[in-house]
């Protein structure tokens, strides 16, 4: 987070730039360039800051180069300062070399000198110029087209630096808000404004948000998570299941029929998971056709006492639960042959 700091430093301190976003800066040719960095932490570990950049900005190399400089500090070396050697006590001031970076040590706690030795000990001025966290209360305003707003209220700024607002979200399926059942928290904006629209808020989910306030001397960490929302619009039924196909198709011997696993990819990333899935065949000649049920996470089927090398087809039909309510999703049907007799 702190590349993208440095970034608004440079380019939005300048009042013909101040238009409070990141959209700009990700727009513009120049000023996207020190975001990048930002995007691949991971590889900045492994590689010096020239390998990575040169050759994704033969051009435009020298801000991100400066990005890169500032994240690669920003990962090694953690808030505050370290306290005088002279301070140090108790473990902190035993004559070893316990760690050789912050990263070595828990928490916020920096990897510093004490006169005769290095040991993890508790940073001095963590939050010297850091900007105090949002307060906790978020205002949530939906759109009747689906985006979410999300405003938050920033509170006295204690450095002159650029402060970005982080967004993060996480969300459970149910009737109900779960957090034992909630995803990870992922982030989903950056921005410096007090507000942020997310567009792709789904129905049939409980949603929370946090957020922390970042600048190029650190963050307090994010504040406490906000109320649960849940979209006013009913989730929709399930797509249809894609690829429907026979993985075998084989004869029994006892009864000389056929059995056939019919296999199928899931419905991609349903509003409500699948509860079940409908199951339906016959036989081209037959005026009756065979249900079965299958479990919502499966996806296979074994079609059974099938007549050899006649011709069937199969239908399937994904459905979910909402409360009393049953969505059901469009069939996916599937023409097949089954095995010959010997």
């Amino acid at each position: 987070m702190g590349g993208v700091n440095v970034c608004l430093f440079f380019f939005f301190s300048s009042p013909s730039q101040n238009n409070g976003s990141l959209v700009w800066c990700q727009n513009d040719k120049q000023c996207s360039t020190c975001l990048e960095p930002c995007k691949h932490p991971g590889e900045l570990e492994t590689q010096p800051c020239q390998s990575f950049c040169e050759p994704l900005f033969p051009v435009w190399s020298h801000e991100c180069l400066s990005s890169c400089t500032f994240v690669r500090s920003a990962l090694a070396a953690k808030q505050g300062t370290c306290p005088a050697p002279t301070q140090a006590s108790g473990f902190a001031a035993a004559c070893v070399v316990s760690c050789e970076a912050d990263a070595e040590c828990p928490g916020g706690r920096k990897c510093c000198p004490n006169g005769c030795g290095r040991t993890c000990q508790a940073p001095r001025g963590a939050f010297r110029g850091v900007p105090l966290k949002p307060r906790r209360q978020l205002r949530l305003r939906e759109l009747g087209s689906g985006p979410l707003e999300v405003r938050w209220s920033s509170r006295f700024n204690v450095s002159l630096e650029p402060v970005v607002y982080v967004v993060q979200r996480r969300w459970n399926y149910g009737m109900a808000p779960s957090e034992r059942g909630a995803t990870a928290w992922e982030t989903v904006a950056q921005t410096t404004d007090q507000r942020v629209w997310l567009p792709d808020v789904r129905p049939g989910r409980w949603y929370q948000f946090r957020v922390a306030a970042v600048n190029v001397h650190g963050t307090r960490g994010f504040t406490t998570p906000g109320r649960h929302f849940q979209s006013s619009r009913a989730p929709s039924a399930p797509p249809a299941p894609a690829d429907l196909r026979v993985l075998n198709s084989t004869v029994r011997d006892a009864d000389g029929t056929v059995a056939a696993t019919v296999i199928w990819e899931p419905p991609e990333d349903p509003d409500v998971p699948v509860h079940h899935y409908r199951v339906s065949w016959g036989h081209a000649t037959e005026g009756q056709w065979r249900r079965k049920t299958v479990d919502g996470r499966q996806s296979s089927v074994t079609l059974q006492r099938l007549r050899p090398s006649s011709v069937y087809t199969v239908q399937l039909q994904a459905v979910s639960h909402w409360g009393p309510t049953r969505l059901r999703g469009p069939k996916a049907a599937l023409h097949f042959t089954a095995a010959g007799g010997e």
